[in-house]
């Protein structure tokens, strides 16, 4: 059985999410980025899971509106 398509609506609330999960990550990369400036090495664990968190969802957005009708 295939897959049913995404509503008008519900592709917009997803649209929405993802602009506020990447300026959230932006901000994440900042904050980051501003820890190693100062010498502390979380800064490298925030900026992975800030990354790897982002780029998960962004393949799996991307692999689902490809199988969409």
């Amino acid at each position: 059985m295939g897959r049913l398509g995404w509503t008008m609506e519900q592709r917009a609330g997803v649209k929405q999410y993802f602009r506020i999960t990447t300026a959230f990550v932006i901000l994440g990369i900042i904050l980051s980025i501003v820890l190693l400036s100062t010498g502390n090495t979380g800064g490298w664990l925030l900026l992975a899971i800030s990354v790897i968190g982002w780029a998960g969802m962004y393949l799996t957005l991307k692999n689902i509106n490809k199988a969409q009708p």
